[in-house]
């Protein structure tokens, strides 16, 4: 049974999610109309984003995902990244859209993106479901943003705190 105790505050209920959802995806089916997009999700947290969103879209749309990792360098304190799971489709002269759940200091995203350019895509945009513009250290082209987050930390609705709470249908504080 799920620990209710560590749920705070309700910052995005289930239908203020829907509603934004709707918001982005009419956005993407008028920027995409007549191409065929492919959107990479962001393993694990973008799961519930990814699935909502992509059946809100009107056009043809691809779906594949990656993940990335963090581990300790020999360098000291420092993490590195590196990917953990690589897409299984060619994005060469492809329209992505990357799909990720949260985006904080974006540095993680700063190296996905540099990881697929090279790929040769014809054109990469990154849609997040929470944007916290404030703790940004890195610019990034953000297309698509469903809401402005501040610096808690939160769970729900795909995000976690030790892989759990991701299917609550809201997004809340996560209360120690």
């Amino acid at each position: 049974m799920m620990n209710k105790k560590n749920i705070g505050e309700v910052i995005y209920s289930e239908e203020d999610i829907k509603k934004r959802i709707r918001g982005i995806a009419n956005s993407i089916n008028r920027d995409f109309k007549d191409k065929e997009p492919l959107l990479v999700g962001i393993l694990k947290g973008s799961i519930y984003f990814l699935s909502d969103l992509s059946r809100l879209l009107d056009i043809d749309h691809n779906i594949d995902f990656l993940s990335v990792g963090r581990f300790q360098t020999t360098e000291g304190p420092r993490e590195k990244v590196k990917i953990t799971k690589d897409l299984d489709l060619s994005i060469r002269n492809r329209d992505i859209i990357v799909v990720e759940d949260i985006i904080r200091t974006g540095l993680t995203h700063s190296y996905i993106l540099k990881n697929l350019e090279p790929r040769r895509p014809k054109s990469i945009n990154l849609c997040v479901f929470l944007d916290c513009k404030d703790q940004r250290l890195v610019d990034l082209p953000i297309k698509y943003s469903g809401f402005d987050m501040d610096d808690r930390f939160v769970i729900g609705y795909g995000l976690d705190y030790k892989e759990k709470y991701r299917n609550l249908t809201f997004v809340a504080e996560f209360e120690e």
